[in-house]
């Protein structure tokens, strides 16, 4: 390695450092624990939301590359299950989907790594639905590989024989029509689905400041409240670094976040929507913080 790069990769683990301090702090507010207890289970937080009122104007906590639970530290996104994260009252998910060159499947990827298929993803979900009939789920496709097309007209197949369980109208549909369904939400490659205001905070200069990247959070969240009588707003929390990986950097956004969800929640800057709050190594009770904004 170079000199320079070897610099300013301390630099940057340095800064990182400094701002996790205690890593005890933060520990209630990320987790990397595979078990998720019952006192935490939120199975049926939807049945609160008011049949007329816009999907889009709710408050939902869900989780980026949501599958994505190996690979290792500079890879693994989430430590729960589809089916943990669906009982902590996650309602959005992100997934990566690559149809296979040789074989008629749809596979659940992260870069070249194979996790789930996807028609059994698309059945946990449905199982839950049909359990809970007050909830609903929000997917978001994004498609890769060399068969993106094969991708998309599998997908298009098996929308069609559950037509009845999804929703892929392009216009945001109210709790009523949206309960017991997987509302598709659209993708840079795959337009199926309700549109989306696609606010996604990304890497550059995170470790140097973060004080600077929350105030763009906060930008994004407050920009949600605009857009939530007629879109969905995504605001995409995760990012990653130079050899730091994505439970490193949730142990300092997901504590900023929390501290940023308790002031949009009361006083002067009390909102009353967020929009969809995606999310790497949530814990249950930032989620539950993201619930009660509702």
């Amino acid at each position: 390695m170079y000199e320079p790069q070897r610099r300013s990769m301390n630099l940057i683990i340095f800064n990182l450092s400094y701002q996790l301090g205690d890593k005890n702090t933060t520990q209630h507010l990320y987790s990397d624990d595979t078990a998720l207890h019952e006192n935490s289970y939120k199975e049926k937080w939807m049945a609160s939301i008011p049949d007329d009122q816009l999907l889009s104007a709710v408050t939902i906590p869900g989780t980026h590359e949501s599958l994505t639970l190996y690979g290792g530290p500079l890879i693994q996104c989430q430590a729960w299950t589809l089916e943990n994260q669906l009982k902590a009252g996650l309602r959005y998910f992100d997934l990566r989907i690559e149809a296979s060159i040789f074989h008629n499947t749809l596979d659940v990827m992260d870069g070249h790594i194979k996790h789930n298929k996807f028609h059994d993803v698309l059945n946990i979900l449905w199982e839950f639905l049909g359990k809970h009939d007050s909830e609903t789920v929000l997917l978001r496709v994004t498609l890769q590989g060399m068969s993106i097309w094969n991708a998309i007209e599998s997908i298009k197949d098996l929308i069609k024989k559950s037509k009845d369980n999804v929703w892929t109208k392009t216009l945001v549909p109210h709790m009523r029509d949206a309960r017991r369904k997987i509302v598709f939400v659209q993708s840079t490659n795959f337009n199926v689905g309700t549109l989306n205001h696609n606010i996604c905070v990304t890497y550059d200069g995170w470790f140097k400041n973060i004080e600077n990247k929350m105030k763009t959070i906060t930008k994004h969240l407050k920009e949600a409240q605009k857009n939530c009588a007629h879109t969905i707003s995504l605001t995409d929390t995760s990012t990653t670094g130079f050899f730091i990986g994505p439970k490193t950097v949730a142990k300092v956004v997901n504590d900023q976040l929390n501290k940023l969800l308790g002031k949009l929640k009361t006083g002067s800057d009390k909102q009353n929507c967020l929009g969809v709050i995606s999310m790497d190594f949530p814990s249950p009770d930032l989620i539950q913080n993201i619930i009660e904004v509702n």
